[in-house]
């Protein structure tokens, strides 16, 4: 019998023989890694490394050449008892097996290794094969900008190679993201699970050297878009500021004829019009935003210039493009910032070219290759080209303002309880600090919603531009989707969303909201499985419209339209899976209205949807008012034209619609309608909406911001085995739940169950986030946190009538 000395030197040579394989393997050393991996299957043919083993030298083989073998081998995979293991050869045989015509050959990546399929049943029927490729689909016009691409079939260059090798290590740094085709399990996971065997690769599609134009952007009316966006976040900071300054001095007046106190007395200066004040704070903003912006991140994030010499180390192409673009569009080069942060990001901000600054990251020119940094480059150019960076960077000073009362306040409430020994006093500053930082984050919240059809739309036109310029759409795929990552792994690593990443989400390439979900799901599941519902969902334009970026998914399969266009082999293939919608016959407006009210979409909108129909119960009872003004039945002559029943029925349609809405909103959680989906099967679902909202019970680690700053729930995120996943969460006293638990005996908050395991109970909406709204969050020790989702909907949506009722009545004083 074998010492166990021996055995575990017996292992520890298996196991550097096995890596030592699969290292050669990606290095393309095809024999080496065939000899060392040939002799681990001999030794441990039937253990977790021998299996390993065997799946890398199907790939071997197949590279050699060695089809016979690696069909031998994939067969005898086949009967492993274990279902993934059984699943991924399966698969892998289907694609060594020569198929039958007219169907193509399906491709496959270097390792041999093809992902195991976690999409839900919906998507199952959408897509076929491995998963990826839908049948009878082809890709029509994009409706946003109205490019029809060239049919793939009729590009003799779109043809796919049979061969996808993943991307060349580049000589610096980067976040791996890559895994190995079966890595080692513990006694908890079972070999060959998704997320141990998934290997994300990329096809390197290839660039054209002189792009054929594409049609003309309108910029003239983008611009004018701009300059209206503008114009309201200057009048809703108006209304907000105005709005602060009334109720102070109404809390004051209160005050000073309680207590008689002269310091409680109103202040004059609070009474004025707040519009020049206002004006002249926009006009500052803007005309100082290259220099205030610079001073705000060397502040906070230790900015640097960034030499051309770094630039051209990392990425001389970025330099050509640089020196050629703005020598071509007759304006200065940028100046150039460095942001010291391991996350890749990138934005440019100022008020006139001339001034313009492109700030990039250190995690940005180390993580991506050469042609992908130009391809960013060419996208801050073209804001500045385009001239919306002037608007957009004037908007994040203006939201900038309350984040950073936010984010102080919070900081600085913390420390000062810290020093204070004195109970009472310690409880008063949390309190007072907690309401003054909760209160700025929603007004922060409330000045981007004028930005963000904006900040939405200049995406697209910088996206285009950007591979007009570079004529490297793929290249731009890659950057965006190894972006998404990039952010994704820094908030694992931070383990909360960076303050820099909220308050600068207007600005940067992906929305952070977004690249937590697809950047962490990206490890463990294809792009094209992954992107599914943003590519093929009808109503998904209406549901990004509280989203600071176009959904990724659409946003790559325009970029993958280009490369059609130009007849290039693509990155992904995500404008196949767009179905071509069949032609409806015209309905009349009456039939439209009814088709509409059946459908899915009118019933997620339904407490807005409710407003306007609302309008026609005014209008009867204004009709039934000028029918009883011409008889002498009853007098109700008074309800012609009264305002305050139009007034009043606005929040009442509201209120009909959100409690027409909350049963299917939140459905009731049992044990027997419980799952417990991965992020790759929550994000393959093509056709769900939020109003589908399916009760989960999903454990993880909770991440987040701890202390002041997250008391509301602000940043709650759970990490979960195949990603990142956003947590809603209200308490059931609502903000007074929150703020002041010592007053109800509600102690736990979800910040108190930062950075431990629990396990999260609630209803998963899908839309253009993903998020789960809370029911109870349960940590290991038995703390539990309640939230009040459905609570507060019914409470909002009677308050909403108790206002239209009050409306009415004070309107006939």
């Amino acid at each position: 019998m074998a010492s166990p000395n021996n055995q575990n030197s017996a292992d520890s040579s298996l196991k550097q023989s096995l890596e030592a394989g699969l290292a050669a393997l990606k290095q393309k050393d095809y024999q080496s890694a065939i000899a060392l991996l040939e002799s681990v299957t001999e030794t441990a043919a039937n253990q977790p490394p021998g299996i390993r083993a065997q799946m890398g030298l199907v790939a071997a083989y197949k590279a050699t050449g060695n089809i016979k073998k690696a069909i031998a081998l994939c067969t005898s995979l086949t009967k492993i008892p274990n279902t993934q293991v059984k699943t991924w050869a399966d698969r892998t045989l289907t694609e060594l097996t020569p198929p039958r015509p007219p169907k193509p050959a399906e491709t496959l990546t270097e390792t041999g290794f093809v992902a195991f399929n976690s999409a839900t049943e919906s998507a199952k029927k959408t897509v076929k094969g491995d998963g990826l490729r839908p049948a009878s689909l082809r890709p029509t016009p994009d409706q946003k900008t109205g490019f029809s691409p060239l049919e793939p079939t009729s590009a003799p260059g779109n043809t796919k190679s049979p061969h996808i090798s993943p991307p060349p290590p580049p000589p610096k740094p980067a976040i791996s993201t890559e895994t190995t085709p079966y890595t080692e399990t513990s006694d908890e996971n079972s070999p060959g699970s998704p997320t141990d065997t998934y290997q994300l690769t990329w096809r390197e599609a290839g660039r054209v050297k002189s792009p054929r134009p594409l049609k003309q952007l309108k910029l003239l009316e983008f611009r004018v878009q701009a300059v209206a966006s503008a114009i309201a976040l200057f009048f809703l900071a108006r209304f907000v500021l105005q709005f602060l300054l009334t109720n102070t001095n109404s809390l004051l007046v209160q005050l000073y004829i309680f207590t008689r106190l002269p310091i409680f007395a109103p202040i004059q200066l609070f009474y004025r019009d707040p519009t020049p004040f206002v004006q002249f704070v926009f006009g500052l903003l803007l005309a100082s935003s290259p220099w205030l912006t610079d001073a705000l991140l060397k502040l906070f994030c230790g900015i640097d210039t960034l030499r051309g010499s770094v630039l051209s180390k990392h990425s001389k192409e970025a330099s050509r493009v640089l020196r050629s673009f703005c020598t071509k569009q007759n304006m200065p080069v940028p100046v150039l910032k460095l942001l010291p942060l391991n996350v890749p990001v990138a934005f440019s901000y100022g008020c006139l070219p001339r001034f313009a600054r492109i700030a990039v990251s250190q995690g940005l020119l180390d993580q991506l290759t050469d042609d992908e940094i130009a391809a960013i480059f060419a996208r801050e150019l073209a804001h500045i080209a385009h001239w919306d960076f002037a608007p957009m960077s004037l908007a994040m000073l203006v939201i900038q303002i309350p984040y950073l009362i936010y984010w102080q306040t919070a900081y600085w409430g913390e420390r000062l309880c810290d020093l204070m020994t004195i109970d009472f006093l310690r409880r008063t500053v949390r309190v007072v600090t907690a309401a003054i930082s909760a209160t700025s984050y929603g007004i922060y919240k409330l000045l981007r919603w004028p930005m963000l059809w904006l900040s939405r739309r200049r995406v697209y036109f910088s996206d285009r531009t950007s591979a007009e310029i570079t004529g490297n759409p793929n290249g731009l795929t890659r950057a965006i989707a190894k972006i998404a990552i990039g952010i994704a792994a820094n908030v694992e690593q931070q383990k909360q969303t960076s303050f820099f990443l909220e308050s600068f989400d207007l600005l940067l390439p992906v929305g952070v909201g977004q690249a937590v979900t697809l950047g962490s799901a990206a490890l463990h599941a294809p792009l094209e499985q992954i992107l599914l519902w943003d590519v093929t969902n009808p109503d998904r334009t209406w549901l990004t419209i509280n989203n600071s970026h176009p959904l990724v998914g659409e946003r790559l399969k325009l970029l993958e339209l280009y490369a059609q266009f130009w007849k290039l082999e693509t990155e992904l293939d995500l404008a196949s899976l767009s179905p071509e919608q069949p032609k409806k016959a015209k309905l009349s407006l009456f039939n439209s209205i009814l088709e509409f009210k059946e459908s899915k979409l009118f019933l997620q909108g339904a407490p807005f949807f409710g407003i306007p129909m609302s309008l026609g119960m005014v209008a009867l009872l204004w009709l039934i008012g000028w029918i009883f003004s011409r008889t002498s039945i009853w007098l109700l002559d008074w309800l012609v034209g009264d305002r305050s029943i139009l007034w009043g029925c606005l929040p009442i349609g509201f209120c009909l619609g959100t409690l027409m809405r909350i049963n299917y909103f939140f459905p009731d959680i049992t044990p027997r309608e419980t799952t417990s989906p991965s992020l790759p099967e929550i994000l393959s679902n093509p056709e769900t909406l939020p109003i589908d909202a399916q009760p989960v019970q999903i454990s993880g680690q909770l991440l987040g911001r701890a202390g002041i700053e997250n008391w509301l729930g602000q940043d709650l995120i759970l990490q979960t085995a195949t990603g990142l996943v956003r947590l809603h969460y209200v308490s059931r006293f609502g903000p007074i739940g929150s703020l002041y638990p010592f007053l109800i005996k509600e102690t736990t908050r979800p910040s108190d169950l930062i950075g431990k395991p629990v396990v999260a109970t609630g209803w998963l909406r899908r839309g253009g986030t993903v998020a789960i709204d809370l029911e109870s969050l349960r940590s290991q020790s038995g703390r539990v946190s309640d939230s009040g989702h459905p609570i507060w909907s019914a409470i909002l949506a009677f308050a909403a009538a108790v206002w239209g009722a009050y409306i009415i009545l004070q309107g006939g004083r």
